[in-house]
């Protein structure tokens, strides 16, 4: 049984996906898709015409066993976890392919998601696809909070954002990654989406499995831009992607509710409903130029006697956001970083300002720069520690902009701490309207540690000037101009 005679089968997966009518049309079109990724015949004019639209491709270029990666980019409540559930149902239960593993050996089927909820609602997807389907009633032995274990010995395991418990299993038959867009904006993702579909390809060697990814577009950037701008309407190309709006993967979806959200916010409603990437929000800096900054190895290093070093904080309130402190100096021409410290909420703010002067103390820092969250009372607990506290002029996405150059030269030695690395790679530059640029974190995401790199980078790097209209109490977007060096720092400074 192939996945469309699954999908059309009453005791497989036709009651999961049924209208009240019993009926499953208004799945066609994915139905196609599917067809495009398992190499199965597409004979039907409207398909035929329907593939060229949302591949950019003719059939007749489709490899006839299908694609071993595919990228499904599809609008808001087009169904796509729906499917990524029965795709990861069938290639656990029906597809047979538990018979190409080894006495003894497991396979798993993994869905990967960037939040504990979307986690959460693949999961009741594969619970209610199981409960319908009488042909799959009886194939669960035991149902856990991150996944099933079935009959066959195979378990689908449902992942947030980690890669990590699967290594070293065969995965059968498929991998799939939902929403791969967002991986990287969501601080609950412990890698990057690049890294999340490197590290599940040779999982997926014995089996012959699918990479399969399926998400709404976000920024150019990425596993998922990249494979959108090598393969798309690319008829030799090796990965299947399938770009369409939400309507035509769910032609049930109400025209008002496109209409209101292009009213609201035109470019967010033309990546969530149109499928289209955003053309405001864009790449701040690869990953790999981030990384190759890292002195592999080093967490920290203990502080020297002779050397002058310099720290800047980023406080919160202690509800919600992090607080973090870096410790750095100069040498040469390179800023190095010494010290990186991250306080997750919930916390007293008050006692993270204690703990921070006495890491403070131990590097013989006896000033501070912080960002402008809670001016007063920041100041006043550096001020009662007997530390001397300022506050930074300059705002984050300044910052930021100083911080590039450091990076691209190698001029900066940063820790190796995946979470600031990450922070580093998932800022985005976003276009506003007069053209103005801000670099800031994706949406729900964190930028805590970033922050403290940049601010410690222009306090431990080189004296620069003003040049602009600068006005400290003007909100950050509005903070533009650009800072010219004037000289380098002498021993004695």
């Amino acid at each position: 049984m192939n996945i469309i005679e699954a999908i059309k089968e009453p005791d497989a997966f036709r009651p999961f996906l049924a209208d009240a009518d019993g009926e499953i049309g208004s799945w066609r079109n994915w139905q196609v898709a599917l067809r495009c990724l398992y190499g199965l015949p597409i004979t039907a004019p409207y398909s035929i015409n329907l593939v060229r639209e949302c591949t950019g491709r003719v059939t007749s270029s489709l490899p006839e066993d299908g694609f071993n990666t595919a990228l499904f980019l599809t609008g808001r409540r087009s169904g796509k976890s729906r499917m990524a559930a029965v795709v990861a149902c069938f290639e656990a239960v029906l597809s047979g392919k538990e018979k190409l593993l080894a006495p003894g050996e497991q396979g798993i089927v993994p869905v990967v998601s960037p939040t504990r909820k979307q986690s959460s609602l693949v999961k009741s997807y594969c619970h209610g696809l199981f409960k319908s389907a009488p042909l799959l009633a009886n194939e669960v032995v035991e149902e856990t909070k991150d996944g099933f274990t079935l009959k066959n010995g195979v378990r689908i395991e449902i992942l947030t954002g980690d890669w990590k418990v699967v290594r070293g299993f065969t995965l059968l038959g498929a991998a799939i990654v939902d929403e791969v867009c967002f991986m990287s904006t969501s601080e609950e993702c412990k890698v990057t989406d690049v890294e999340i579909c490197r590290a599940l390809v040779p999982g997926l060697a014995t089996t012959n499995g699918k990479l399969i990814c399926i998400s709404s577009p976000y920024a150019r950037k990425g596993w998922a831009w990249e494979q959108h701008r090598r393969n798309f309407g690319n008829d030799a190309g090796t990965t299947l992607v399938w770009q369409a709006p939400s309507q035509v993967m769910n032609p049930t979806l109400p025209d008002y509710v496109i209409r209101d959200a292009l009213a609201e916010d035109p470019e967010s409603a033309k990546a969530e409903y149109l499928a289209q990437f955003r053309s405001d929000v864009g790449q701040w800096l690869p990953l790999e130029v981030i990384t190759n900054c890292m002195v592999k190895g080093r967490k920290q290093l203990r502080p020297q006697p002779g050397t002058g070093y310099v720290a800047f904080a980023d406080l919160s309130g202690g509800r919600n956001d992090d607080s973090a402190l870096a410790i750095g100096h100069r040498r040469d021409r390179k800023v190095v970083v010494d010290y990186l410290g991250r306080w997750k909420p919930p916390h007293n703010p008050y006692e993270v300002v204690r703990e921070m002067v006495d890491v403070l103390r131990s590097f013989r820092c006896e000033r501070i720069v912080t960002d402008a969250y809670g001016a007063e009372w920041v100041s006043r607990c550096f001020v009662d520690h007997r530390i001397t506290h300022e506050r930074a002029v300059k705002n984050k996405s300044l910052l930021y902009a100083e911080l590039l150059p450091h990076l691209t030269s190698g001029e900066i030695e940063l820790l190796d701490d995946e979470a600031s690395i990450n922070q580093l790679a998932n800022l985005e530059r976003r276009t506003h309207q007069g053209g103005k640029d801000k670099i800031d974190h994706p949406p729900g995401g964190h930028d805590d540690l970033a922050n403290v790199i940049a601010g410690l980078a222009d306090l431990a790097g080189f004296k620069s000037q003003y040049v602009g209209g600068f006005d400290v109490g003007q909100d950050e977007e509005a903070n533009y101009g650009f800072y010219a060096p004037l000289a380098s720092w002498g021993d004695d400074e």
